[in-house]
């Protein structure tokens, strides 16, 4: 009695096993575990100042990773972040605003390189493009001044406080 599997099957396994693999690239594609450390950079909005005199700015985005080990191997947190930028209120009032949030838990950035951050006013997404670069959205709602869908981009730079790597 012979086992061997018909060519048909067989092909037709091999065209399913394919189109799965196929189907799996895209989701991997641009994934990248980050290097520990600070990250900076601009969003898409302009700060306007107060004063006429001064010129306006981008707003600006930071956040550390931080890599430690675990039962499960080693593990990449998002562990600060920082967020300035420009909320506009009900009333048409614009404000600059300076937020800082220490993520003691959560923060968890997943093997897709992605992170998620969501508390006291603040939503953060990002996703990172390589090893040292991350581009995401943030949201910022103080009492009825909001600034949604903000863009950002950042990358791997010396600033903020050494993190061991």
């Amino acid at each position: 009695m012979s086992h061997r599997m018909p060519i048909r099957r067989a092909a037709a396994s091999a065209l399913v096993a394919g189109a799965l693999l196929v189907a799996l690239v895209p989701s991997m594609a641009g994934a990248a575990t980050p290097k520990a450390g600070y990250y900076s950079g601009d969003t898409t909005q302009t700060i306007t100042p107060s004063d006429p005199s001064e010129q306006a700015t981008p707003g600006s985005v930071g956040f550390k990773v931080f890599k430690y080990g675990s039962f499960n191997g080693t593990v990449r947190k998002v562990l600060s972040v920082t967020v300035n930028t420009q909320l506009t209120c009900a009333s048409g009032e614009v404000k600059e605003d300076l937020y800082t949030v220490y993520i003691i838990m959560g923060g968890k950035i997943n093997k897709s390189g992605r992170f998620k951050y969501e508390g006291k006013g603040l939503t953060i997404r990002g996703r990172f493009t390589t090893r040292t670069s991350a581009s995401g959205t943030f949201s910022r709602t103080v009492g009825d001044c909001k600034a949604e869908g903000v863009s950002y981009t950042a990358k791997r730079s010396s600033g903020g406080l050494p993190i061991p790597s």
